[in-house]
């Protein structure tokens, strides 16, 4: 039998450590570098994956959100990004619409491949740290301190004596 009351859910999270508002939770899980991984063969041998590539690696770099360890992950996107594209250049040269053997019309194959690319692309956005939401989630690595760079904040930290 247990006496007195039941802990609150809040309670049992600090408990056991899952809260979210600890102070000593690490910002940064992998660090970061400024090397680049280097494409595989399959990206290079094709035009139009190399460019997203080089796209997505200059984009991720300029965020401070690169790491050699997401060289998979960055794959994957790009490949699905050259096959989404081929589906909507596809779509714009053929149409999006086939027609039956009864006279009826149906989705071509463009277009069902298209929903199922455009799903995954999205997925792979939020895993990139790509969409807004994603991003507000995500915290860069500090790599110096802020009020080194801000003259203002150097004046006033100087001024209060620290």
């Amino acid at each position: 039998m247990v006496r007195g009351r039941k802990p609150l859910r809040q309670e049992l999270k600090q408990v056991d450590g899952s809260s979210r508002v600890r102070p000593d939770r690490a910002k940064e899980l992998v660090a970061t570098r400024d090397e680049t991984p280097e494409p595989s063969l399959i990206i290079q041998a094709d035009e139009l994956s190399l460019a997203l590539w080089h796209e997505t690696i200059d984009l991720l770099q300029n965020m401070k959100f690169l790491c050699l360890e997401d060289k998979p992950l960055i794959e994957s996107y790009v490949l699905n990004y050259t096959l989404l594209l081929k589906c909507v250049q596809d779509m714009q040269q053929n149409g999006d619409t086939s027609i039956t053997r009864d006279g009826g019309s149906k989705a071509s194959g463009a277009a069902t491949n298209y929903g199922r690319y455009a799903s995954t692309h999205i997925k792979l956005l939020q895993e990139l740290g790509l969409t807004p939401s994603a991003r507000s989630r995500l915290a860069p690595p500090q790599t110096r301190n802020k009020d080194e760079d801000n003259p203002v904040g150097a004046l006033l930290k100087k001024l209060s004596g620290g």
